[in-house]
């Protein structure tokens, strides 16, 4: 008895295709994305994109320059940026990952570390991470530069060098630098430098857009998922009788999502505004676009999920799977930019990036509504697509019916 129990569970999982994916298809899937994540930042997967400016140009510069360029952790900024102040523009506006600017000598004494960093206070590990890298670099194929700055203290210990001493000396580190080495570089040559934004807690209004994506997603699936019911109790055909036909339902559901999306997210900022100091007042209607906008685009993607699921279950199982993916790999669980470049450019197919990307850069860049634009449009599209696609569909299953 007990074996033909078990040989029924099995066929109705088997059959059951949407719970069949949930138990056996999402969790490998989701192992992957966070394998690739995680192994890159480790590794050579991760390629930060650096933003370099030479305001030097010598030879040991370009060298430099050269070895970012090659190393498999990283890559160049294109177009090049050709000053600080368009090197900080992109750190901040998140064309690049991080910057570098070469602003002194890499050899002999100075005030202050001649490479300065540039990181956003929100991808503050960048530059921690860039550091390590350009050190290792320095000390690969520029080790006279550690020595180099040495020598002023050497000579000042030694009371001074002769200038036989001191053309040996440097004859030797020319050579040095030419065969390459292990050395260390040394932490003098590098500074980090922190971009604040205009808003509070980068960090904290990163993962408020983040969440608020995951759970517009959510709550939107749920929410879509009523509209099943009606269809199999009969709601829809009783109103498919008036002049407007199924398309009123969807439309009024869709109005229902949104409104409930904008209430969702006000209490997620609320919290991170009274709790964290994130300034929504005083950038509201570039927040409140962008709620609408990620609320609208939400409810799109449900309806058109719900209007093609056959029973509610299923819709609640392949929501669920949908939701996880797409919060996955565009930035709600795992910031964006630790990820190889391959699934960052994946993550741009989902609701989830372009929200995220909008929140930040209304919250913490101060973007003006114009310049949330890029952002702005795929969000509208997946919204009208989604809506008229669910529309389609309803009318297809009534004449189905």
């Amino acid at each position: 008895m007990i074996g033909a129990l078990l040989r029924v569970m099995v066929l109705g999982l088997v059959r059951d295709r949407g719970a069949f994916a949930m138990a056996f298809v999402l969790p490998p899937l989701i192992f992957v994305i966070f394998a690739a994540i995680f192994s890159g930042i480790s590794g050579d997967e991760m390629r930060l994109k650096v933003a370099v400016v030479d305001e030097v140009g010598s030879s040991r510069t370009e060298t430099l320059v050269t070895a970012i360029g090659r190393e498999p952790a990283l890559r160049l900024h294109l177009p090049a940026v050709t000053d600080g102040p368009g090197l900080r523009d992109a750190v901040l506006a998140g064309t690049a990952d991080v910057g570098l600017i070469i602003r002194g000598p890499l050899t002999g004494a100075a005030d202050r570390p001649p490479i300065l960093i540039i990181a956003d206070a929100g991808r503050a590990m960048a530059g921690p991470i860039l550091s390590g890298h350009v050190q290792r670099l320095i000390a690969r194929d520029l080790p006279g530069v550690s020595m180099h700055r040495f020598v002023p203290a050497v000579e000042e210990l030694t009371g001074g060098l002769s200038p036989r001493q001191s053309a040996a000396l440097n004859a030797g580190i020319e050579a040095l630098d030419e065969a390459g080495g292990t050395d260390d570089a040394g932490t003098a040559l590098v500074l980090v430098e922190a971009l604040e934004g205009r808003g509070g807690g980068a960090t904290v209004s990163y993962y408020a857009g983040a969440v608020a994506a995951m759970f517009l997603l959510f709550s939107a699936m749920q929410g879509a998922a009523t509209l099943i019911e009606e269809r199999n109790s009969g709601i829809v055909d009783r109103l498919a009788v008036g002049p407007a036909g199924t398309d009123v339902i969807v439309i009024a559901k869709f109005f229902f999502l949104t409104l409930q999306g904008l209430v969702q997210v006000s209490l997620i900022f609320l919290v991170a505004w009274l709790a964290y100091g994130v300034d929504v007042p005083d950038r509201f209607w570039p927040w409140l676009a962008t709620t609408l906008l990620a609320a609208a685009a939400a409810s799109g993607l449900a309806l058109i999920m719900a209007a093609a699921c056959a029973t509610k279950q299923q819709a609640n199982t392949i929501s669920s799977f949908l939701v996880l993916v797409a919060s996955a790999i565009g930035g709600s669980m795992v910031p964006r930019f630790m990820m190889p470049p391959w699934l960052q450019e994946i993550g741009w197919l989902t609701p989830n990036a372009w929200a995220i990307e909008a929140y930040h850069g209304a919250l913490w860049r101060g973007e003006t509504l114009r310049q949330l634009l890029p952002s702005f449009w795929p969000l509208a599209l997946a919204a009208v697509i989604g809506l008229l696609a669910a529309l389609f569909v309803s009318r297809y299953r009534l004449r189905l019916g």
